[in-house]
């Protein structure tokens, strides 16, 4: 919650108070996400009442974006959420390692994720070091989800203290 554009992103959004509350998840050992320990930790967050799932914008950058779908996955049947927000989202790594393996082999039900989250944008970009193929991985999500794509076409992994395009399409998804 301290790295990246998470405490820029978190500040601004509280200053232009786009949304009722913003929470920035500290994610179990960062540097090796799990499965097991990664979505329960969002699941816990985004709770089982329907009105406030449906109210809920839920956004995962990179290997959180695979989080946020697992924990949709494990809603309560008949669950919907708001919208779900990918930042530099991907289904495959051009150099997977260890931890992020599983998540690449895990397997969806793509039509109940479309079903809990039918509102789904992903931030690419053109350039990112781990995802080569943008293109591919963009229609990917189109064709799994229906997601919108979005592109900052210089933003690499989007890793930067500041990212007015994640600020940007948080804002349009609000509106």
């Amino acid at each position: 919650p301290v790295s990246d554009f998470y405490p820029w992103l978190t500040g601004r959004l509280g200053e232009l108070k786009t949304f009722s509350s913003v929470t920035v998840l500290s994610m179990p050992d960062p540097e090796e996400p799990r499965i097991e320990t990664w979505t329960p930790v969002v699941m816990a967050h985004l709770g089982t009442q329907p009105a406030e799932l449906a109210n809920t914008v839920l956004m995962g950058h990179s290997v959180g974006c695979q989080a946020a779908l697992h924990a949709i996955a494990a809603l309560p049947e008949g669950s919907m959420l708001g919208a779900l927000i990918g930042v530099a989202g991907w289904w495959e790594v051009d150099q997977p390692w260890p931890s992020i393996r599983p998540w690449i082999t895990s397997q969806h039900d793509f039509l109940v994720l479309a079903q809990r989250a039918p509102l789904v944008h992903l931030l690419l970009s053109e350039n990112d070091p781990f995802t080569s193929d943008h293109r591919q991985n963009a229609e990917l999500w189109r064709s799994r989800l229906n997601a919108q794509v979005h592109w900052d076409a210089q933003a690499q992994h989007f890793n930067a203290a500041q990212e007015p395009a994640v600020l940007a399409l948080l804002q349009s998804v609000a509106s």
